[in-house]
């Protein structure tokens, strides 16, 4: 069994590793090794057929060359210490880490092709990333392939891009490796003039050739500069590169997107938007006009999105950059079919085509691209219908029924499967559906016990289902219904589904500050934010906060901006474009899309041939 530990520090008591030297005395008596590995004027004697067993590096030496055959190998770039604990691992299948030797280990690994070894200490620097060896541990991954340390690497230096860029280790940087680095769109860069300074004085600096420059400069989304950020690279575009000629041409925010690529993570704030319902306005007519509400949890302040025509109890829905509004009813209690579109980065609403079903208290769930409309009522009461509309091909086509009509189901979607919890029929379900995507099939999952009207929230590998009713309540929208039932009240408890439907009571989820069922509930960075909601008396505005395994739940400063007569009814998670990014976005302004060469200058002192070649890309401004 292999062990691994992090420090020398942590072996506290334990038998000390054997050395090399001292298994091959006390294991092999007579003496058999017929190999012996030479480095730093040091050897060590070896049996070849272990190395050839565990490394391909070695096999194809002793199968393949003479070199060898004297019984003495000498390897290079490789110091003693680090091959003394490679052999001890090779013999005694045990291993000392530390962040000193880690990396001369995965290297030499990473060489001989001893793969076992190579994963043992790629998941030790995985472990171990900091803002000292980041860019050391990504050229490693990226120079020995090894793709979970390239994906962990890449992630960590995403996250602090800006004052690394500013470092040794960036400016030292290969080629191709910054390459990777500068054309990801996981930057948290707030501006991309920090994409281009880096470039600047990690690659125009040093590689001295256009064409390089031209690959780097390619990865630049210039067309997200704004202008005043636009005169700084012109300055020095005129500076240092004189044979440079700029061209422009209108581009609107859809064209800046389009030249681009899309904006880096930096760039936006993933919202908190909550659709708001006015009961008084389903009884006494049409209003023009429903109000979106958005929550920016790093600000902690509330902002409007521009509003729709007026529709209550629709489904919501996101996609990255795009919030999703299906069916609903109109404030003459009609039910629609309709599906809207919000774009934040043009921030205009679009009509797409409709459902086949009119409906409304259903669960809109959004899934690899697509949007799935599940169950809900119509004027002809509780719905099993559930179709599926491909955001890519803009159509909607049917999927498997649902095995019983359901209405107010917590829903929620985890690793590809859409989840329906409780909900309403002729009376409280007592169970959940689960819907794989890939099979199109529903699996049914009976509980001891019915809610609805619960929040529903997917992290990590379960879910959170949050306050609701536990007992049988008639539904208000079908006009038909009549309430014969007793009003049970709301619920301040919670409880955790495993990603198989069972509920895990050993999981602890503190009790709610208030009773509230129809609340919303999303997740970011890893709180829970619990909106709005009502008990048996009154509606609520407010918004609170869990951190995950806190112990009691935390009261946003700011509450919902809704209307006196207004309420919450659903969320979801939508990005949003920072300023200044938002206002560039709105606005059809010229954008420079070409940087040539000067036909002009060639030939002229200061002109060299190598340079004689297009830059194609995009920059962005006035």
């Amino acid at each position: 069994m292999d062990s691994q530990r992090d420090s020398d520090e942590e072996d506290g008591n334990e038998k000390s590793l054997l050395s090399h030297e001292t298994y091959l005395c006390q294991g092999d008596s007579n003496n058999s090794c017929d190999i012996t590995l030479e480095v730093e004027g040091k050897s060590f004697p070896c049996h070849q057929m272990l190395l050839a067993s565990v490394s391909p590096y070695f096999r194809d030496i002793f199968t393949n060359s003479s070199g060898w055959q004297n019984k003495a190998l000498q390897l290079k770039d490789l110091t003693s210490s680090t091959l003394h604990s490679l052999l001890n691992y090779l013999y005694t299948e045990e291993l000392s880490l530390t962040l000193e030797t880690a990396q001369d280990l995965f290297t030499a690994a990473s060489k001989l092709q001893i793969l076992p070894l190579k994963e043992i200490t790629g998941r030790f620097l995985e472990k171990n990333i900091t803002m000292k060896n980041c860019l050391s541990l990504y050229h490693l991954s990226h120079e020995h392939g090894h793709l979970a340390l390239l994906e962990a690497t890449s992630g960590y230096i995403s996250q602090h891009f800006e004052p690394l860029a500013k470092t040794d280790d960036f400016l030292s940087l290969e080629f191709h490796p910054l390459v990777g680095l500068i054309g990801s769109d996981s930057l948290e860069v707030a501006s991309e003039l920090t994409i281009y300074q880096a470039i600047h004085a990690a690659g125009w600096s040093r590689v001295g050739s256009l064409p390089l420059a031209q690959e780097l400069l390619g990865h630049v989304r210039f067309p997200l500069l704004t202008p005043r950020e636009v005169m700084e690279v012109q300055a020095d575009v005129s500076e240092y590169y004189r044979h440079l000629r700029l061209r422009w041409k209108e581009l609107d925010g859809a064209g800046r997107l389009l030249e681009s690529g899309g904006l880096r993570k930096g760039m936006h704030d993933n919202c908190i938007v909550c659709v708001e319902l006015h009961e008084n306005w389903t009884q006494n007519g049409d209003s023009p006009q429903s109000y979106l509400h958005c929550f920016d949890p790093h600000s902690g302040k509330w902002d409007n999105l521009p509003p729709l025509r007026y529709l209550s109890y629709s489904g919501c829905a996101s996609l990255d950059f795009k919030l999703y509004l299906s069916g609903g009813q109109k404030g003459d209690c009609t039910f629609v079919d309709s599906l809207y579109e919000y774009n934040s980065l043009t921030s205009q609403w679009t009509q797409l085509p409709s459902m086949s079903t009119p409906r409304a208290v259903h669960a809109l769930l959004a899934c690899n691209k697509k949007l799935y409309a599940v169950g809900g009522c119509s004027n002809t009461g509780p719905l099993t219908s559930t179709e599926a509309f491909s955001v890519s091909q803009s159509i909607w086509a049917p999927i498997s029924n649902l095995p019983l009509a359901l209405m107010y189901p917590s829903s929620a979607v985890l690793k590809s499967k859409l989840y329906l919890i409780g909900g309403k029929s002729s009376k409280s379900y007592r169970g959940l559906l689960i819907y794989d995507t890939k099979t199109d099939q529903w699996n049914e999952v009976l509980m001891e016990f019915a809610c609805y009207g619960a929040a529903a929230v997917s992290v990590g590998t379960g879910l959170y289902v949050i306050g609701g009713y536990t007992e049988e309540r008639a539904g208000f929208l079908v006009r038909s219904a009549v309430a014969t039932e007793d009003i049970p009240f709301s619920t301040k408890g919670s409880f955790y589904l495993h990603e198989d439907g069972r509920v895990n009571w050993d999981v602890t989820i503190p009790e709610l500050p208030v009773a509230l069922t129809f609340a919303c509930a999303v997740e970011q960075q890893g709180k829970i934010y619990l909106l709005a909601g009502k008990d048996d008396n009154r509606s609520y505005n407010t918004c609170y906060c869990w951190v995950l395994h806190d112990t009691h739940w935390t009261l946003c400063p700011e509450e919902i901006p809704t209307a006196s007569d207004g309420r919450i009814f659903n969320c979801a998670i939508l990005k949003m474009p920072k300023m200044p990014i938002q206002s560039l976005l709105l606005e059809t302004s010229a954008a420079l899309v070409v940087v040539g060469v000067d036909e002009t200058k060639k030939g002229q002192s200061g002109y060299s041939s190598r340079e004689g070649c297009s830059l194609n890309c995009c920059w962005g401004g006035r």
